[in-house]
Formats: C-alpha cells, sequence, structure tokens
C-alpha cells in the first residue's frame, strides 16, 4: 500500500541524508514522523523511521560517554596490554589513570574497544579478569585467557584472532563488534530491539548476491556488513 506522505516528507528524507550534525538529524527524523499519515499502509515505514531515530541516539549516547573512562562499565570485547614499556603503550594510545593502572576507550577498526594496561597482573586482578583478550610482549604462561603475546601491542590482530567482525548500522561510521558466526537476530539482541514476525534486514557487504539483499534474521554476518534492520 502507498503511504500517501506529503512532498515535505520527502524533502525532509533528503534533508536527512545530506544532513552531518547528529541532532538536527534527530529533529528532521522526529518532523517526518509527525507528518507521515497514520494508516496500515505506513506502519512499515514510520517503524523504519522509529528504528533510524533509535540508532540515531544509542550513536550520539556512545559518543558523549567515550571520554569519561571513570565511569565506563564492563563492555565486550575489553583488551588488557600486559608487561609492555609505557612508552610503546602510551605513544599508541590514549589512556587516563585508574586506580593502579591505565584504562580509556580507543577506536580500532571503527570500533569502540576498552583498553587497559598494566605492567602485572597482580596491579589489579579484577580488571584482569573482566578482560576478554590479553595482550603482553613476552610470555607469561597465562592459560586462563584468550592470551596473544605480539612484541607490538597490535590490538586490530588480536581481536580478528579472537574473532571479532566488523558491522555497521545503516549510516552509521562506527562499527558494532561482534563475534565471528554471529547473526542478524544476534545483533537485534546487541541493539536491545524488539522485533516481530515479519521482520527482516537488508545487507550491503562483500558475501551477498546482491546489494541491499533481503535477509532474515538468522542471516550470517560477514565482516565489514552494513545492516538496515526492518522491524
Amino acid at each position: 500500500m502507498p503511504i500517501n506522505a506529503p512532498s515535505r516528507y520527502y524533502e525532509l528524507s533528503e534533508a536527512y541524508s545530506k544532513e552531518k550534525d547528529p541532532k538536527k538529524k534527530e529533529e528532521i527524523l522526529l518532523e517526518m514522523m509527525h507528518i507521515l499519515p497514520k494508516h496500515k499502509g505506513s506502519e512499515r515505514e514510520f517503524g523504519y523511521l522509529r528504528r533510524r531515530l533509535s540508532l540515531l541516539r544509542k550513536e550520539s549516547g556512545k559518543k558523549s560517554k567515550k571520554h569519561k573512562v571513570q565511569t565506563l562499565k564492563k563492555k565486550w570485547p575489553r583488551v588488557c596490554l600486559l608487561g609492555y614499556g609505557i612508552d610503546k603503550v602510551s605513544t599508541n594510545f590514549k589512556l587516563a589513570k585508574f586506580g593502579n593502572v591505565l584504562y580509556g576507550v580507543v577506536i580500532i577498526d571503527d570500533m569502540h574497544i576498552q583498553v587497559v594496561y598494566m605492567k602485572k597482573r597482580e596491579d589489579s586482578p579484577e580488571i584482569f579478569e573482566q578482560s576478554d583478550i590479553i595482550l603482553s610482549d613476552k610470555d607469561y604462561g597465562i592459560k586462563d585467557k584468550f592470551y596473544v603475546v605480539s612484541g607490538n601491542p597490535d590490538i586490530s590482530m588480536a581481536l580478528k584472532q579472537f574473532g571479532i567482525i566488523r558491522v555497521y548500522t545503516e549510516e552509521s561510521k562506527d562499527a558494532i563488534p561482534m563475534m565471528k558466526g554471529s547473526t542478524v537476530r544476534d545483533l537485534v539482541k546487541e541493539l536491545g530491539l524488539k522485533t516481530g514476525k515479519n521482520s527482516y534486514a537488508e545487507v550491503y557487504g562483500s558475501n551477498v548476491k546482491f546489494q541491499g539483499q533481503s535477509v532474515s534474521l538468522n542471516y550470517t554476518l560477514n565482516d565489514g556488513d552494513r545492516v538496515f534492520i526492518r522491524v
């Protein structure tokens, strides 16, 4: 069924695609939702706008919090740099003092990754145990964690070995870190979205038959996929 939207709606849609400022994009979306006719034929379009708004607010929230390292909660994945010289770490990453360790959020391959640095495991046993990946300059005989030994603190390499892939949502420049083998349904859960029996996704990536291919929520995601979830 046609949505029968006024011409102003399509003007706003074009303005949204060109706008860079998140606040102005949110204002445009709210106006589009307001003027979109409410009937059965426009239900899917309205859900799409609501989804855009949710993602936009989520991304804005991430950016506003990323420098407040002292208040960050555990967010997977977390990488612990162990034993490296402080000069090598501070040259590559901007971290802040957090108790006996250095701690912060850095952007690796478009993903926001929590990074903690400690000279030895005993500096902060609790934070060490909360880390998903341990990356160290030499072999410390660690058996109880995913452990990578490298002369340089190459987090990108460690993430790939761990099995992390990058998944993008709609117009987002930031990628969501997902485990290799994750499905669209896993992404929906990660984003905290609600779906119905007719929900699906459109995927742009290297492994689809054509760009914008419609797939079910059981579709297995690939590194670099850009996903438009239709709820």
